[in-house]
């Protein structure tokens, strides 16, 4: 188990590090004598009455929040997200009966195959957990890769009770085998970034030797070295320092984005090595850039898990392809428009012409296009408002991940939404619990009379009573 860290109110670059590195972190926050016992004996009594309270989580446990407004705890989600993350309204208790067989590893649904870190998840134990209780098992470094890891490299988040882990979305994990006689309640909560990292031109010191900007404290000794300091450049606002690679190793790397065997002689090629050739192109300058863009425009009906890999490598290259990945958008193939929105999204390049292509795409004629460019145009900074009049005329769209998707881009751009209250409020009672919940968010966000009315309006009459039960409902 690796070092829990003391209490602080924010997240040190040494911590970010280890986090982009293994996808995970340990923290204790400290807590009155007894808090976590009596939150557990709440949390016990709830399922003995009523079996799990999912979403309603919080409201029935209001002393959760404690947990999750802690120093300590917001420090790191801030860290992590930056400062306006929200509390997503997806919450649920992950309880190990006694004598509980143990999962597979997994990845959770909505948000896979991205790297960059806009949703997280927290994991509290309200009760000391030791690894035969049937703990959540994860593999460090796992978030970067959708083919499922070997299972000799997993970590038991165990740990005494108020023990909180908070973990990449995309980490592979699972509740481990409760061998035991005892309980385990596990809490989870789940994160999203609401801004995108603000650039920044800060130099870094780590151990008392200034890294020049844009190395971002890792060394190039491990071949994982170039996609971690692309997480941690996005991260910090940095970016990071680019090589300028030789078209002749340009070419070389683009034939390691196939993993397996479809390339002759490169049955050796794992997903690992692929994606390692991604960020060195990405990373590449000019000729990797181009070799990045050839191949994608050369990957038209070929399979999915190489074209994601060169969108790994283009949204490492950010804003550098950001033009030609505007063009790509409206290619013929599905693909490679899916794949040129991912990429977008991931590096969150703006500007107008990039805004104004992806507000396009909300009306392409794919469904699975519509979706990815509603979530993209959230991620795109200020310009990605303009497609706000596309995003409310979507609220009324059937196809629920669309609705979703642009509920949440609506919450992420906030303030500029501010004209559009009167569709939001008519959404507020939308039949997808989490499209409710976005629309609430937006409304908050917005942060005018106008809005606040409306969101208070609504919270009075929905409010959930947590003292209010079976045995006593008056």
């Amino acid at each position: 188990m690796t070092t829990v860290h003391q209490a602080r109110s924010q997240l040190d670059e040494k911590t970010l590090r280890q986090y982009v590195r293994d996808g995970y972190m340990h923290l204790a926050p400290t807590m009155p004598d007894g808090f976590h016992q009596e939150l557990y004996q709440q949390v016990d009594e709830i399922f003995d009455a009523d079996g799990n309270p999912g979403n309603n989580l919080l409201p029935l446990v209001p002393m959760i929040g404690e947990i999750l407004d802690h120093p300590q705890i917001h420090g790191a989600l801030t860290g992590i997200l930056g400062a306006n993350y929200i509390v997503h309204a997806h919450r649920h208790c992950h309880f190990r009966p006694p004598h509980t067989d143990a999962q597979r590893l997994h990845k959770d649904s909505w948000s896979r195959r991205h790297h960059r870190t806009r949703w997280a998840m927290l994991f509290y134990y309200p009760q000391d957990t030791t690894q035969d209780m049937g703990p959540t098992g994860v593999v460090p470094g796992s978030q970067y890769y959708n083919g499922a890891p070997a299972q000799d490299g997993e970590v038991a988040l165990a740990g005494e009770a108020g023990t909180v882990s908070i973990v990449h979305y995309d980490l592979w994990h699972r509740g481990m085998a409760n061998t035991t006689d005892r309980k385990r309640y596990m809490l989870k909560f789940l994160f999203a970034r609401m801004d995108e990292p603000e650039p920044s031109h800060r130099t870094e010191t780590n151990g008392g030797q200034t890294n020049g900007g844009q190395t971002n404290g890792f060394s190039e000794s491990d071949s994982r070295s170039t996609m971690w300091r692309s997480m941690m450049g996005w991260h910090t606002g940095r970016g990071t320092d680019a090589s300028d690679l030789s078209a002749a190793e340009a070419t070389r790397l683009v034939g390691r984005l196939v993993p397996g065997d479809s390339i002759p002689g490169n049955s050796d090629t794992t997903e690992a090595d692929a994606i390692q050739a991604a960020y060195a192109l990405g990373n590449g300058g000019q000729a990797g850039h181009h070799a990045l863009l050839q191949a994608l425009t050369q990957s038209a009906g070929k399979d999915e898990a190489t074209r994601r890999n060169i969108g790994y490598g283009l949204a490492a290259a950010g804003e550098f392809v950001g033009d030609d990945l505007c063009k790509a958008l409206a290619h013929e193939d599905t693909g490679i428009r899916l794949t040129a929105i991912d990429a977008l999204a991931d590096a969150g390049v703006g500007g107008d012409q990039v805004a104004s292509a992806m507000r396009g795409r909300l009306n392409d004629t794919d469904e699975e296009v519509q979706r990815r460019a509603a979530y993209a145009v959230g991620c795109l900074g200020p310009e990605g408002a303009q497609a706000l009049p596309d995003l409310v005329s979507a609220l009324q769209a059937e196809d629920e991940w669309l609705v979703r998707n642009a509920s949440l881009a609506i919450a992420r751009h906030g303030p500029s939404a501010a004209d559009f209250v009167p569709q939001l409020q008519a959404s507020i009672h939308h039949p997808n619990r989490y499209v409710q919940s976005n629309v609430l968010e937006a409304l908050r966000r917005i942060d005018t009379t106008a809005s606040k009315m409306a969101l208070v309006d609504t919270l009075s009459v929905s409010r959930w009573c947590p003292i209010t039960t079976t045995k006593t409902p008056y």
